[in-house]
């Protein structure tokens, strides 16, 4: 069970970890929803949280959460095992101000949505800080509120730029690429972004979350298709907040508002 649930990763060997983020823990399911381990409670010290609201399994199995009230990111083993810590409140180099989003890339760099210090952050696995960028605005590189942040296979870093309502991607060091969307609720608009996921393939999917939907997009900003809007014009989401793609290309959406996990396939 779940109390609104913020976000969702899955492990390369398809198992999956929820970030449920008012029970103040994180749960482990295998690919049919099984439950195979939880932890964490409400607190302060290692292994506990206070409203985590991101999470990322990186290569080699390991799993980050952003520990969002307590400003830091907190590492464990695919057992729930705690290996390391970094991280608290401020806007120097490695401390943050309500983090959201965690994405781990292909050589296990960890990057970090700082969401309310209006920027990213880069971390080695280990916490070591290697680089940001970002600063508030709504010109290229700059970013209001980003809470969501992935990496493709290729290494390209995709954001979502919440309040601005679009979603912006960069090299692996910040280098800016391209940005898409606006303020809407047609293909190629977003309201409140919050959730993203690169597929296996190369392509976005978007947590569009005040449009209760998914949208999915190429590399260059694309729009391909969208989920959500059934035939009587309600949503199956109800504020959806994360996303994360299986190697099988199965859809996992973490259903906020409903507390529930989703998995699905998107029409191509």
């Amino acid at each position: 069970m779940f109390r609104y649930p913020h976000d969702v990763a899955v492990a390369p060997d398809g198992f999956y970890y929820v970030a449920d983020t008012f029970n103040h823990r994180i749960q482990k399911f295998d690919g049919d929803g099984g439950l195979l381990a939880r932890w964490g409670g409400p607190g302060k010290d290692d292994e506990l949280f206070d409203t985590p609201s991101g999470i990322a399994v990186g290569p080699g199995g390991s799993v980050y959460v952003a520990d969002t009230f307590n400003h830091r990111i907190q590492k464990f083993d695919m057992n729930g095992n705690f290996l390391a810590g970094w991280g608290s409140l401020g806007r120097g180099e490695g401390r943050f101000e309500y983090l959201h989003g965690i994405a781990v890339g292909p050589d296990g760099s960890v990057y970090v949505a700082d969401t309310f210090n209006h920027r990213i952050q880069k971390f080695d696995m280990n916490g070591k800080f290697l680089g940001t960028w970002g600063k508030g605005g709504g010109g290229k590189g700059e970013f209001t509120l980003p809470a969501g942040v992935t990496v493709d296979p290729g290494g390209s870093v995709y954001v979502t730029d919440t309040e601005s309502h679009r979603i912006q991607k960069f090299d692996m060091n910040g280098v800016f690429l391209a940005k898409w969307g606006s303020r809407g609720k047609g293909e190629n608009q977003f309201e409140s972004p919050y959730g993203i996921a690169a597929a296996p393939d190369g392509s976005v999917y978007v947590a569009d979350t005040y449009n209760h939907r998914i949208q999915k997009f190429d590399t260059k900003g694309r729009f391909i298709t969208s989920s959500g809007c059934g035939e009587d014009g309600k949503s199956r989401y109800d504020f959806p907040s994360g996303i994360a793609v299986a190697p099988d290309g199965s859809v996992y959406v973490a259903d906020t508002f409903h507390h529930r996990i989703h998995k699905a396939a998107l029409p191509e």
